[in-house]
Order: structure tokens, then C-alpha cells, then sequence
């Protein structure tokens, strides 16, 4: 029986359904496949009965709604979670801080990586889950499938220019991160508590890892704030709540340098409504 629903499993009826604001592959997206129980539609304010103790991030990138359908055949069992966001750059950035390492699954046509556990991909607004719950290698064209499905009514939109803010030269491929508030900063780099950078969930910063002229590794965080005032705001607050185990080496009106607790360097550096910080650095900056 396990064979056959291998051998039917790129036989695809695109009929679907609509719920809320998305559209979900019904019945028979795969032959034999079938939807599971009702739809799940969860907002701001319940996600936290979805998510256990990860909804902040979901929350500070700017999250809308959740869709969640399951779809079962036999003793198989997956569910799919697309995640709307305020705009593709929120969207992006979720993507990059779930990923981990990309995998890329062949025949999915849009950015993702995956498992015989879970698919994770971002098309548009939208970023998008599949999980097995069987964790099963015979059913990865199933997985491939229902990404495909799904993916087929998201709509396009303009590529994400964000990174376009990050010098080329040293950058190491890959290693490029969004933030926007303190839930997305944390596993990069502990800077103070708090929004210690006033990001507020509304204003993005991109960082990324570098190689320097000694061949060693630091990483870089800019911040294009909308005003000069609000950069020259955050910047004062960093410098007056940087994090306790830092000492901050040198001041002035636009610039300070700083020792961490693993005593590596960090300059930050205020140009007009730009903040660019440059940390984990081997070296103090001008020596």
C-alpha cells in the first residue's frame, strides 16, 4: 500500500480553498491526500496558543495571521502553516532567523531549505511551514507537493533590496540576518537589554558576518533609521545602556569604541540617519 501512494504521488487535482486571506490546497492536492480536521486561522493576539514561547519574534517582525490545515493519507500525517507578514522584507526576515543552515529541496522554485521533518520556504509576504509528523523519507515528494501547491497561490512581489545596504567586500555568503527589535537581535549579539537599539518592530537593520584583512571573522550591523533624531536617539542609548560586562575605550558626538566580555572590540559609528556597528572584532579599531 506504502508503494502505491509513492507511485500516485506526483499526480496532482489543484483544487483548493480559501480561508481568510489565503489559499490553501484542498483534497487531493495528491491523489489519496486528504485535509485533516477544519482549518486553524490565528491573529495577534491568540498566537501565542499556537506558537509556545515563540511568538515574539513572529510578533516584532510583523506578523498578521497564521493558516494552519493538516492533511493526512493513511497512517501519514502533515500539516502546513503559512505565516502572513506585513510586507516581504518581514517575511524574509523570519525565513533567515528559522532556517538555520539552507538545504534547498529540488523543484521547490522559491527560497527554502528542508527535512524529512520540515519544509521552510518565504514567497512574498509569506512565510511557510511544512511539518511531518512521521519524519519519513518516503514521503518527501508528498512534502515537495504540498509546497509546490501552496506556493502556486502566493502571490509574487518586488525582491527584497535590503542587503543592498551591506558593503560587498569580505562579506561571507550566507551569513546575512534581518532585525527588528530585540527578539531577532538576541542569538546575534547582546548589545543591552531591552530595544536597546529602538528598532520598535517597525524599523529594519541587516548584518552580516565579514573576513577581515587577517583573516578573521567579525560581524557588521547597520541601521537606516527615518530621521537624523532617531538615529542620533538610539545611538545616545546605546552608548548610556550599553551592556554591563562592555566597557566602552573612546567616545565622541558620533563615534565609540567598545570591549566586550570576550574581550573583542566593537566601533559604533553614527552618519547621519545611519548607525553601522562593527563588532567581535579581533582587534581595537585603529591600531
Amino acid at each position: 500500500m506504502k508503494s502505491k501512494v509513492l507511485l500516485i504521488s506526483f499526480l496532482f487535482i489543484f483544487s483548493i480553498h480559501a480561508f481568510g486571506d489565503v489559499i490553501l490546497p484542498d483534497d487531493n492536492f495528491v491523489v489519496g491526500w486528504t485535509t485533516c480536521g477544519r482549518s486553524l486561522l490565528f491573529n495577534k493576539n491568540d498566537l501565542f496558543n499556537y506558537i509556545d514561547g515563540g511568538a515574539e519574534l513572529f510578533l516584532e517582525f510583523g506578523f498578521k495571521q497564521l493558516t494552519v490545515q493538516n492533511y493526512k493519507h493513511g497512517e501519514y500525517e502533515v500539516s502546513l502553516e503559512v505565516y502572513e507578514m506585513e510586507n516581504p522584507t518581514s517575511a524574509l526576515g523570519t525565513y533567515l532567523m528559522k532556517c538555520g543552515d539552507e538545504t534547498p529541496i529540488e523543484g521547490i522554485p522559491v527560497r527554502n531549505t528542508g527535512n524529512k521533518y520540515q519544509f521552510t520556504m518565504v514567497k512574498g509576504n509569506c512565510f511557510i511551514q511544512i511539518n511531518s509528523f512521521a519524519g519519513n523519507e518516503r514521503i518527501m515528494p508528498i512534502l515537495t507537493s504540498l509546497a509546490q501547491a501552496s506556493l502556486k497561490f502566493i502571490a509574487e512581489t518586488k525582491p527584497v533590496k535590503i542587503f543592498d545596504d551591506l558593503p560587498r567586500d569580505g562579506l561571507i555568503p550566507g551569513s546575512e540576518l534581518i532585525v527588528r527589535g530585540p527578539y531577532a537581535l538576541q542569538p546575534i549579539y547582546t548589545f543591552g537589554e531591552g530595544d536597546i537599539l529602538q528598532l520598535q518592530g517597525k524599523i529594519f537593520g541587516v548584518t552580516a558576518d565579514y573576513k577581515a584583512s587577517d583573516h578573521k571573522t567579525y560581524s557588521k550591523l547597520i541601521i537606516k533609521y527615518p530621521t537624523k533624531a532617531a538615529a542620533l536617539s538610539a545611538f545616545q542609548n546605546l552608548a548610556k545602556n550599553l551592556d554591563s560586562y562592555s566597557t566602552i575605550l573612546s567616545q565622541s558626538e558620533t563615534e565609540f569604541i567598545f570591549k566586550d566580555f570576550q574581550k573583542k572590540y566593537g566601533a559604533v559609528n553614527l552618519s547621519n540617519s545611519t548607525l553601522e556597528i562593527n563588532f567581535k572584532l579581533s582587534q581595537k579599531p585603529g591600531e
